[in-house]
């Protein structure tokens, strides 16, 4: 077997050149006979072939790479001025993002969600024209498409835009509650609208749900004493009793509650004692009344914060037993010594015994502030004698 020393490929004895190098080759057949250990030249182009394939795909990923890296950069630059409310910004960088990596499926979401979040932010920006307009209705029905609209989505941006929607809900209530009140409604819508209220979480929804609850318990307090006055107890307490569950802890409503209550015995017990006097001898009802069970150590007319009147004092019992029920007629003048009111009110404890001091206090409201007083008369329970 003959071979072309210069690259070692086969030949035939006949063939003055190499056909697959192209060199001439020897005429003495001999040295065509040795074939040529060494390197074959025409691997080289499948070696270089490859490399150049090899150098091109590292340079594609690291192309790739940096493109991906951009894209990533570009999406995340775009949720941070969607997290602050920059829609159009943001969708401009989604779209950069799209620009490195066609493929990023996220940020192509985010392109048409983006349109969404415009749409939405628009809308939610012409209620405050239409709360202006008093067209609350038509407010609130944006409000519940945009919250339909994000129903199918999820995550922090969607999270903010539903509390965008939320916010402008609660300012659409808190207008059309503030707009009702200016005319000033009747207490039983009132307290409808209190209860509305009690969802709205605003900045000034407190400040007049505090507002409203005063308006009530003050309406609650003027009509339980009419009913007072008229010795219609359970009405009154039935009054209060509904006005507590507005305030539970109110302490004017609690307060009154407890004076109904006193007040109620002692009318039933006044008018058993009543019906007990007149069975008494005249003379035995005249030596008690002549006794002088109490003391008035002091009695002062105050104005509170609320501008509402404020009759308190002390009696001591010089009783040499226990005395019950004590009861402080009075009458309040105006400046002009003109008669404002009349009323009575109870001393507390109900029970006092010898030398013991109880207290009294009512509140009156609608009257003038500069008032006098004069302490008509005093009355009380004795062993169920009336002194």
């Amino acid at each position: 077997m003959m071979y072309c020393p210069k690259c070692g490929a086969k030949t035939k004895h006949d063939e003055a050149y190499c056909v697959v190098c192209g060199a001439q080759l020897p005429k003495d057949l001999e040295e065509r006979t040795q074939n040529i250990d060494g390197f074959n030249r025409w691997w080289l182009a499948p070696i270089i072939t490859f490399a150049c394939i090899l150098l091109l795909g590292i340079g594609l990923h690291f192309y790739l790479e940096y493109n991906n890296s951009k894209a990533i950069e570009a999406y995340e630059t775009g949720v941070e001025y969607a997290l602050e409310g920059q829609y159009k910004r943001a969708q401009d960088h989604f779209e950069e993002a799209l620009t490195y990596n066609s493929n990023l499926e996220v940020a192509s979401t985010n392109v048409d969600f983006m349109d969404i979040a415009l749409e939405i932010n628009d809308q939610l920006q012409d209620i405050d024209t239409l709360i202006e307009q008093g067209a609350f209705q038509q407010a609130m029905q944006i409000t519940q498409e945009s919250e339909n609209r994000l129903s199918n989505y999820n995550g922090e941006i969607i999270n903010q835009l539903l509390d965008s929607i939320i916010d402008k809900r609660n300012q659409v209530r808190l207008s059309q509650v503030k707009q009702r009140i200016e005319e000033d409604p009747p207490i039983e819508e009132l307290k409808i609208l209190l209860w509305q209220l009690d969802s709205v979480d605003h900045d000034e929804a407190e400040e007049l749900r505090e507002m409203m609850r005063n308006r009530i318990i003050n309406y609650t307090v003027s009509e339980a004493n009419e009913m007072l006055q008229d010795h219609q107890f359970s009405t009154a307490k039935a009054i209060v009793d509904d006005g507590l569950r507005i305030d539970p802890e109110n302490e004017r409503l609690t307060s009154l509650k407890t004076t109904i209550e006193k007040q109620r015995i002692d009318f039933e017990t006044q008018q058993r004692e009543i019906i007990e006097q007149a069975m008494s001898q005249y003379e035995l009802e005249q030596e008690q009344n002549e006794n002088h069970a109490v003391e008035l150590l002091d009695v002062e007319v105050d104005v509170n914060e609320f501008d509402e009147v404020i009759v308190a004092g002390e009696l001591k019992s010089v009783a040499t037993v226990p005395i019950h029920s004590i009861r402080i007629q009075y009458s309040l003048f105006d400046e002009d010594e003109e008669l404002v009111t009349e009323n009575e009110t109870y001393l507390f404890p109900d029970t006092l015994y010898p030398d013991e001091v109880g207290e009294f206090e009512h509140t009156h409201y609608d009257i003038p502030e500069n008032v006098t007083i004069n302490i008509d008369q005093i009355t009380w329970y004795l062993e169920n004698e009336n002194e």
